[in-house]
């Protein structure tokens, strides 16, 4: 994206959790159907645009992880990934790791090099 990103303001959150927990609904409808990685996607895609909103953070890290836990072939499921969904999980994922060393953070093999 060109210029600053806005973040989303607090009474914009209300709309994005509502949003949330219809994706949630569709999600467990999807993994009752077992389709794991489309659960996946449909948790990934509209993911919340930048937001202070903590309330808006969890409730997206809550549906994305009910359908990461679901799947039992991480490699077939990055290889079905579009970029587009592949880039929006590894931002979460950054993202949820660093806010457990918002000082910093160890390197573990490299793997959140890139975060």
């Amino acid at each position: 994206m060109a210029g600053v990103e806005k973040f989303v303001e607090a009474d914009n959150a209300e709309a994005i959790i509502t949003r949330i927990e219809h994706k949630s609904r569709k999600i467990e409808s999807l993994l009752k159907q077992n389709k794991p990685v489309e659960a996946l996607k449909t948790a990934l895609e509209g993911s919340p645009p930048m937001t202070r909103d903590e309330r808006c953070k969890s409730a997206n890290w809550i549906v994305v992880h009910r359908a990461l836990m679901a799947i039992k072939d991480v490699d077939g499921m990055f290889s079905s990934l579009d970029p587009e969904y592949y880039d929006i999980l590894m931002k979460i994922l950054c993202d949820d790791f660093l806010s457990f060393w918002p000082n910093g953070y160890p390197l573990i093999g490299g793997l959140f090099m890139l975060c």
